[in-house]
């Protein structure tokens, strides 16, 4: 684009503006990289980097086109043209900006809401293609933005119109762009004609992203019969910051309209207006009448006094062309200052989050963990010692009874089978066989069942205490969870009630029961070669042995076999009455190592679990120490970044100051 008219240095300053815009962009991307925010919120800074580096290659010139309806928008786009690109009657329904720029034939590209594509429609070359270019289209708005088409494009023209203008299409576009053979555009300018500014609350958005993202320069149109209205200026001060309203030229359409004498009246109307409504120390305004050169381009003849318009709307073309090419560079430099304050807020914002994060999740574990732990233990050991308690309480009780009642038992049928002996030799086989099974099968049954019941009770108190302590934990842990605090039982924990389980059935089990009986008796040396032997030899003493048939010939001396049973039975009951007394003795001490093996299993069952959560809310600590340390070196880093971010700033402001006046 030609630029002739700039001052001299015009140039140098621009290219050294472009090129260091370029290394601020580059400190953006180092930023955001070496800080790391929320993927979506760096993505969202990188991209916009892309756009401003892609302006910086891009040396088309961009020009929006802002207004209310009615304003004569698409007069002065189609006037700056030169031919009749846009309705002149475009309906505030529009929903999308129409972007305008140089293309070897006549086409348009549609992207519909709702659907990503963009639809390419002509030129015009090929009918049969046109028309199914066209059908596609309509097709598409059907079924993507359920758009009712009132009559089928059937043509180019028609279509654009139909977009721009029907009321059934046109909101429902997200994308419009126009190639066109336009002399006016072959040198890179490309016209972003906004929607109506008056229409509906979303324009607004679009006008800011077109003047933020794509507009180098922006022409805002008043019409000279209705100036500024404040509807417009509202507008202006919600969707333009200040360093975009800098680069607003103001047109007043419609000028011809006026008569003569009020013409300079309505233009300082339009510049006292702007200067009060967006605070503007001295406005652009230039008077303009697009509808002569529309007229002109159209080969039609003018009217008296609109050949002067023409050439004023020339000069004005003129102007517009140089300040574009200036303003290109300021454009660049507003966006970089932009992306500067918004890498600076996401990194700072993202710092804060953390932040914010690491106190919650504090203030979260002190809450929800077990504050006293010490107590919180004993309370359960106080439960489980007093279950295991429990169990040596009832062992006592069953030994004493069942010690009782298996002793009477066992002396009433030694009692029996001696009373039932006819003669000396029966009563010598009661003495060495009945008597003797009638012992070791009491002695037997006896420790069999309070074996079994032993290692019942006590194991069941040990797992019922265990799994006390196991569910109170769970809710622990289920609380620190609920409270956001990432922590669960290590593996050691998970088996902690296993292996409460494996070691009580070790030592609680009939056959360590029953060995540790044993044992309790062999250490008294009473008992003899196994445990009932040991206990019959106990009961019958050395002389009821191997000669028990000169004992009992002994035992007679005269005296009939009724005293001699007598005196045998009273021998007998002694010994079984000593035997059970050791028996019960040796099973109160079974009774004794079981509590004890209980009350050392259900202690090491305690001590996992407190070990467990000792180690994950240290782990737990460590975590938040380490997020800590990270918080404090992004800290330092965005205190450092920021005071280069503000030194950047300032000789992007310094730098955008002497471009503004080229």
């Amino acid at each position: 684009m030609s630029t002739g008219n700039a001052r001299s240095g015009d140039g140098t300053d621009i290219a050294a503006a472009l090129a260091d815009a370029s290394g601020h962009l580059t400190f953006v991307e180092r930023l955001t990289e070496d800080l790391g925010p929320a993927p979506e919120r760096a993505a969202a800074v990188g991209a916009a980097v892309g756009r401003v580096r892609a302006r910086l290659v891009d040396e088309r010139l961009r020009l929006a086109v802002v207004g209310e309806f009615s304003s004569g928008k698409s007069t002065f786009v189609n006037g700056l043209l030169r031919t009749p690109v846009l309705p002149a009657a475009v309906l505030p329904t529009t929903a999308t900006a129409v972007t305008i720029e140089y293309g070897p034939a006549f086409l348009v590209r549609v992207r519909v809401a709702g659907d990503p594509r963009w639809h390419t429609v002509g030129p015009k070359g090929d009918p049969a293609a046109l028309e199914m270019q066209l059908a596609r289209l309509e097709a598409a708005l059907e079924a993507h933005a359920h758009a009712s088409v009132r009559r089928p494009f059937g043509a180019l023209d028609r279509m654009l119109e139909a977009l721009t203008t029907d009321e059934g299409v046109a909101p429902h576009l997200s994308g419009l762009r126009v190639e066109l053979p336009a002399e006016a555009l072959a040198d890179g300018l490309v016209v972003i004609d906004t929607p109506g500014t008056n229409a509906e609350a979303r324009h607004t958005d679009i006008a800011r992203r077109v003047m933020a993202e794509e507009a180098d320069l922006a022409v805002v149109l008043t019409s000279a019969l209705a100036p500024v209205p404040l509807s417009l200026t509202g507008f202006l001060l919600e969707a333009f910051d200040e360093a975009a309203l800098a680069r607003c030229t103001y047109l007043t359409t419609y000028i011809d309209r006026v008569p003569a004498e009020d013409r300079a009246s309505v233009v300082d109307t339009v510049r006292r207006r702007l200067r009060g409504g967006l605070g503007l120390p001295d406005p652009t305004v230039e008077p303009i009448s697009a509808e002569a050169v529309v007229r002109l381009a159209a080969g039609r003849p003018l009217e008296p006094g609109q050949a002067d318009w023409v050439a004023r709307f020339e000069e004005t073309e003129s102007r517009l062309r140089e300040t574009l090419a200036r303003r290109r560079a300021v454009a660049v430099a507003d966006s970089t200052l932009r992306l500067l304050d918004d890498a600076v807020r996401v990194v700072a914002d993202d710092v804060e989050a953390r932040r914010a994060s690491l106190a919650q999740d504090e203030a979260a574990l002190d809450a929800a963990r077990i504050r006293d732990l010490p107590g919180f233990l004993d309370e359960y050991r106080e439960r489980g010692e007093k279950l295991i308690g429990s169990a040596a309480d009832k062992a006592r009780t069953e030994i004493e009874d069942r010690c009782g009642s298996v002793r009477e038992r066992v002396w009433r049928g030694c009692e029996e089978r001696i009373e039932g002996a006819a003669s000396v030799s029966a009563l010598e086989s009661v003495v060495n066989d009945g008597v003797t099974t009638e012992l070791r099968e009491g002695l037997s049954t006896l420790l069999t069942d309070l074996d079994a019941r032993m290692t019942d009770w006590f194991t069941t108190a040990v797992d019922s205490a265990a799994t006390e302590v196991t569910e109170a934990f769970a809710v622990e842990y289920a609380r620190l969870g609920e409270a956001g605090v990432s922590a669960r039982p290590a593996a050691r924990t998970q088996a902690a009630t296993a292996d409460a389980a494996d070691a009580g059935a070790g030592a609680l089990s009939p056959v360590a029961l029953a060995a540790r009986t044993a044992a309790s008796l062999d250490r008294k040396g009473r008992w003899g070669a196994g445990a009932v032997g040991m206990a019959v030899g106990a009961m019958l003493g050395g002389p009821i042995g191997a000669g028990v048939g000169a004992f009992i010939g002994g035992l007679l001396g005269g005296r009939n076999l009724a005293k001699v049973k007598a005196e045998i039975c009273e021998q007998v009951r002694a010994r079984v009455s000593t035997a059970f007394d050791e028996a019960r003795d040796a099973a109160e001490q079974a009774a004794r190592t079981h509590r004890n093996a209980a009350t050392t299993i259900f202690h090491a069952h305690l001590e996992k679990y407190r070990d467990d959560y000792d180690s994950a809310i240290a782990e737990i600590r460590s975590e938040q120490q380490t997020r800590g340390a990270e918080l404090e070196r992004r800290r330092a880093a965005l205190g450092a970044a920021t005071a280069e971010a503000e030194h950047r700033r300032s000789a992007i402001r310094t730098q955008r100051a002497v471009l503004a006046v080229l």
